[in-house]
């Protein structure tokens, strides 16, 4: 009787397809974390950053006065340029940190799709396997039922 292999291939692709699933809210709920550790990491890198550049525009400024020069001219365009400068490295490594997270998050979600898809798969097969356990048993009823006259 075939019957019970089939239902035993139904129920070892039932419990597959649940693993899959299990797996797949545990990869996304990992990405979310590893995205959120690093939006935390750039808050306190640009926080980070932002003290320094105060630190080196205090330098600069320290610098200039200690020449006895006036805070005009060149002085103040260097100052402003160290300062652009500065505030433009500090948005570039906090938007490329961010953009890191968010491909984080979607490799999550990826992955995740991925894993549904192989869950979605084990319960088709769960199910194909279901039926055709179902027909065997049928069958075997059928042909025991049916007496040689």
């Amino acid at each position: 009787m075939q019957a019970l292999p089939e239902a035993m291939q139904a129920y070892s692709a039932y419990q597959q397809g649940k693993t899959f699933n299990n797996i797949a809210r545990k990869q996304e709920a990992l990405a979310q974390q590893q995205a959120a550790a690093m939006n935390d990491t750039a808050v306190d890198n640009q926080q980070r950053a932002a003290r320094n550049a105060a630190m080196q525009l205090s330098h600069a400024r320290g610098d200039a006065a200690q020449s006895q020069l006036l805070r005009e001219g060149s002085i103040a365009a260097r100052e402003k340029d160290l300062a652009t400068r500065l505030q433009d490295e500090i948005s570039a490594q906090a938007n490329a940190a961010l953009d890191q997270a968010t491909r984080t998050r979607q490799q999550g979600a990826l992955q995740a799709w991925h894993t549904r898809n192989s869950a979605a798969q084990a319960r088709t097969k769960a199910t194909t396997a279901a039926l055709g356990s179902v027909s065997s048993l049928f069958s075997g009823i059928a042909q025991q039922l049916s007496l040689p006259e």
